[in-house]
Order: C-alpha cells, then sequence, then structure tokens
C-alpha cells in the first residue's frame, strides 16, 4: 500500500548495504556537526559568560524530563509495527501529540518552581520559551519513525546537519545581539517547527485514518514500561546539574555546562547515529537471534574502537587546545573536560545493548537496570558534590560512567551467550591502547622546547598520539585494524562512487 513507503530490507544482503550506508551517511553527519559545534562552541564562549551557561543549564533539567515524558516511548513501539505502520500511525500521532500538550502545561507550571529551587528567577522565562517547543516536537515523531524504517538514513543524516547548523547559527546570532541565555532557548520551538514541515512532507502519516480503542491500549501499555525508563535515564542526565545547582554559584555551573558540551556532544551524536542505525536493522533482525546478537557485538566493537581513542584525544587536548583559543577565560573548565572525555566512551558503548533490548522487545529487563542505576548515579553524585564540590561530581559521574555501563552491557551480552572475555575486550583493550598512545603524545608535548607554545603542544599531541594509535592497533588488534579499515575504505570508495554518479538505490523488498 503506497502510505506504507517502501518494505523492510530484504534478505541479510539488502540489510546489510542497507545498514552500511546509514552508517556512512550518519558518521558524515557527525563529523560535519563536530565540526560546526566546535567552531559554534568558540564562538558562544566568546560571546556568553559562564552564568550565561550555568543558567540554560539549570533550565535544561527542566526541559530534558520534560521531553522524556513527552516521548513516551511510543516511537519505540510503533517501530516494531513497522510492516502495517500505516494502521497504527493514527493512534501513535495523536498520543504523541497530547502528551506534547501535557508536557508544555507541566513545564510551564514547573517553572517557579524551578527557579525557587534553583534560587534563580530568570529560569521563568527560559523555560517558557523551551516549554513551546515540547508540543511541536511531537509532530515530527510519527514520520522520523517511517523514515527510520525505511532506512533512509542520508534524508536523517542532511536534515540532522542542516538543523545543527541552523540551531548554532542562531543560538551565535542571539548571543551577538545580547540575548544571553536565551540565545539557548529561541531557537528551539522554530527548529520543531520547520522539522514537522519537513518531516511531514516526506513521510505524511495518515491521522485521519480510524482506529480503535485496542490499539491506543495497545500503544499506551507497550509504552508504558520504554517510557518509565527513558524518564529515569533523562533524570540521571540532568541529575549532575540538579546537584550542582543546589550546591555551586552559577558561574560554576555553566563551566561544568560547558565542559560537558564540549567532551559529551561528538561522543553522543555519534552513539546516537549508530543507533538510529542499528535500532531498524536490529528490528528485522528479531526471528534470528544469533545474528542480532553478532551484529550488536560488532557494532559495540567498532565504536569502542572509535570513541575511546576519540575521547582521550580530547582529554589530552583540552589543556593546551582551550588555552591557546580563549587565554585563562575557561581554563578553570580544562578538569571537566579531562575528567569526563575519560568516562563518556564507556557509557556510549553501552547504548547499542540498550538497542539491542528494545528490538527484542525485552523492555522489563532494560526498565530493571534504569531503576537500579537511578539510585547508584545519585548516591554517588551527591558522595561526589559533598565530598570535592563540582570536581567531585564530575569525578563520580566518570566513575559512574566507568562502571555501572558496562556492567549492564556485560549483563546483556552474556545472557545472549557471549562470553565474558568478548565483553571485557570492547573495554579493555580500546582503553590501554587509547591510553599509550595518547599519553605518549601528551609526554612528548611536555618536551623544553615544546611545552613553552600551546600550538607546538596541540600539533605534537594530534600527530604523535593519532599516528601511534592506529600503528599499535596494527601490531596487538590486527583483525580490528582490517575491520575499520575495510570498513572505511569502503565508505571512502562509496563517498567517491557517489560524488561521480549520484546517489545508488537502496535494494528493498516487495
Amino acid at each position: 500500500m503506497a502510505e506504507q513507503g517502501r518494505g523492510p530490507v530484504a534478505g541479510p544482503g539488502g540489510l546489510g548495504r542497507a545498514a552500511t550506508s546509514g552508517v556512512l551517511w550518519l558518521m558524515v553527519q557527525s563529523l560535519a556537526a563536530r565540526g560546526i559545534g566546535f567552531v559554534s562552541q568558540l564562538a558562544l564562549a566568546w560571546l556568553l559568560t559562564p552564568e550565561d551557561f550555568g543558567i540554560i543549564g539549570l533550565a535544561y533539567t527542566v526541559f530534558g524530563i520534560a521531553n522524556a515524558l513527552v516521548s513516551f516511548g511510543v516511537d519505540d513501539v510503533l517501530l516494531q509495527r513497522q510492516k502495517a505502520m500505516a494502521f497504527w500511525s493514527a493512534p501513535a500521532f495523536w498520543i504523541c501529540l497530547s502528551l506534547g500538550l501535557l508536557g508544555m502545561v507541566g513545564m510551564l507550571v514547573a517553572a517557579p518552581f524551578a527557579a525557587r529551587w534553583y534560587q534563580s528567577p530568570e529560569l521563568v522565562g527560559l523555560i517558557a520559551a523551551l516549554a513551546i517547543a515540547t508540543p511541536i516536537k511531537t509532530l515530527a515523531t510519527v514520520p522520523s519513525v517511517r523514515i527510520r524504517a525505511d532506512m533512509n538514513f542520508r534524508f536523517l543524516a542532511a536534515y540532522n546537519t542542516f538543523e545543527i547548523f541552523a540551531l548554532q547559527l542562531g543560538t551565535i546570532l542571539l548571543a551577538w545581539l545580547g540575548c544571553g541565555a536565551y540565545s539557548f532557548a529561541i531557537p528551539i520551538p522554530l527548529l520543531a517547527m520547520t522539522k514537522a514541515a519537513l518531516f511531514w512532507w516526506k513521510a505524511p502519516p495518515r491521522i485521519a485514518r480510524g482506529f480503535r480503542k485496542v490499539q491506543l491500549n495497545y500503544i499506551i501499555g507497550s509504552s508504558t514500561t520504554v517510557f518509565s525508563t527513558r524518564t529515569i535515564i533523562e533524570i540521571i542526565n540532568q541529575g549532575d546539574y540538579i546537584v550542582l545547582g543546589l550546591i555551586a554559584s552559577h558561574s560554576v555551573v555553566g563551566l561544568y555546562f560547558f565542559a560537558f558540551r564540549f567532551s559529551a556532544q561528538p561522543v553522543r551524536m555519534l552513539a546516537g547515529n549508530f543507533i538510529n542505525v542499528l535500532l531498524p536493522a536490529f528490528a528485522q533482525l528479531r526471528t534470528d537471534p544469533q545474528r542480532q546478537t553478532e551484529a550488536a557485538l560488532k557494532a559495540c566493537r567498532l565504536l569502542a574502537y572509535i570513541v575511546v581513542p576519540f575521547c582521550f584525544l580530547q582529554a589530552v587536548l583540552a589543556g593546551p587546545g582551550l588555552h591557546f583559543l580563549f587565554g585563562e577565560r575557561w581554563m578553570a573548565a580544562v578538569p571537566f573536560v579531562q575528567i569526563l572525555s575519560l568516562g563518556l566512551p564507556f557509557d556510549a558503548v553501552s547504548w547499542i545493548t540498550g538497542s539491542l533490548l528494545s528490538a527484542r522487545r525485552e523492555f522489563r529487563l532494560a526498565l530493571i537496570f534504569a531503576v537500579i542505576s537511578a539510585p547508584v548515579f545519585f548516591g554517588v553524585v551527591i558522595a561526589g558534590g559533598l565530598a570535592g564540590n563540582a570536581i567531585g561530581v564530575a569525578v563520580a559521574v566518570a566513575l559512574y560512567y566507568f562502571t555501572y555501563p558496562p556492567l549492564c552491557s556485560l549483563l546483556i551480552l552474556n545472557r545472549c551467550g557471549v562470553p565474558v572475555w568478548r565483553v571485557m575486550e570492547l573495554y579493555v583493550i580500546p582503553f590501554v591502547i587509547s591510553a599509550c598512545a595518547m599519553g605518549l603524545g601528551y609526554a612528548g608535548s611536555l618536551l623544553p622546547v615544546i611545552n613553552a607554545h600551546d600550538l607546538s603542544r596541540i600539533i605534537v599531541i594530534g600527530v604523535v598520539g593519532t599516528g601511534l594509535y592506529p600503528a599499535m592497533l596494527f601490531v596487538l588488534r590486527r583483525n580490528v585494524f582490517d575491520q575499520l579499515a575495510e570498513r572505511f575504505g569502503g565508505i571512502l570508495g562509496k563517498v567517491r562512487r557517489v560524488s561521480v554518479r549520484g546517489p545508488q538505490p537502496v535494494a528493498t523488498g516487495g
């Protein structure tokens, strides 16, 4: 039927080609986004103060939790029904829109309480500006699921790159005009409207189709577990800001927020893009759990050997890099960048095992892991805050990422039949190789002649670290080196073919 769009990818070959194409497009988008985000971060660091970053970071604690409540998990449930999505689009759309409106009202009600909680009256206006975007964002939920089910990742990558560019450009322009913390909030509802319009044009849902009460009950019932899991995870994601908002000044919160954005955005963007590609692919492999598990393990390995060295490089470049760009202005943020960069990759790898649970519809198990994680996270972060204020919070967050998410991944994959040693290899080997390569680069930058200039230190760290890592990988883990070389060689070849002949169609069934 026409409204269903393209059918699911047929067979292992078609699915593999579609997934590889998705990784290609979304990795290109990640690189573009990293470049755009880096330039934007530099501009905003000059135009705004740590207090501005701190206030918007506190406002995001309300916005992030509200958006987790709004998402409710409808998209995950709908993705499991991709073969009959046309019959489920209408109830899913109206549920999402209703929740979006409730979320907006909830944020408006919560705004004065948050302002009093954080002793920041300016939060009322900021939260109100962000609240407007909440129902608008839900308009794109159903079209987005349909685009992902069709595995049209080229369109998603193109739009995501545009959205990142527009968001950063709008934020910089508003900061230049003197809008302060509002520079972060005002573009969000405008871009939400843009996304809704473009996604409806690309994959219009049939919202006028009749539906039965049993469909509503199924979606709400199936989504409740996902909703609970997402809400807990989002509360954890905002937990460090909540604790800091109570024990530290706006300036210190701003330094932490700046550091977290600087260190976490590229890692989480890359991991999130992997999930966008892999979750539909995992769902199509639901009848073949062995292939599904092997696909998840390969994806974890690929992500680990990419993201761990990147984070180590980010950590060793933080000192000379921020000093070269800003002088002493943001040097107080360097310890936060270094500490967080060492913990974040261990969290990113676990996202793939989480998507494996979703693809297998094991939502209750994911909820159990989330429920256990909340007291662990807040216990560690509160203890860190009491012991060492903001630095203590950063250390606590890094320790949590370093331990709990890998433990969850170990339990999930071992439950699927993967030996413990294969899971541990995903964390231990990339960590050791990255620490040696980037550590030697950092040590080289401390030589007397080089240490006198930030730029020379940056060059030495970059050249030595990024040169030693693949060389050590070639010697110590030749099979992984060959897999990465084959994957990226295929990507480069595909880019050349696309540039010469234009994009090729993805093999589809039906």
